[in-house]
């Protein structure tokens, strides 16, 4: 598992720093769609290698948001998202 740090932007404007740890980006961005409350991710570090993402898009959150409503097997997201296995197409 790795160590991100990450630059967010809150629904009341503010920016912060976080820590998190995921096995993938995409992980990553999971964890942080779950939580309702950061409208944007501006910056990520990932520790181990010292890689870095500047991100622009103040509506990628939102739309992915939406995405994640419709899917119901949580177990299969997260095993597909970390390389563990395919994603059900029905879940």
């Amino acid at each position: 598992m790795d160590e991100y740090i990450l630059t967010v932007v809150d629904d009341e404007e503010e920016v912060s720093t976080l820590k998190s740890f995921a096995e993938t980006i995409e992980e990553l961005v999971d964890n942080i769609v779950c939580m309702e409350h950061i409208k944007s991710i501006t910056h990520v570090l990932r520790v181990k290698d010292q890689a870095t993402w500047n991100i622009t898009d103040d509506t990628s959150l939102e739309i992915l948001r939406e995405y994640r409503k419709g899917i119901t097997d949580n177990v299969g997201l997260r095993n597909y998202l970390t390389g563990r296995e395919e994603l059900d197409e029905k879940g």
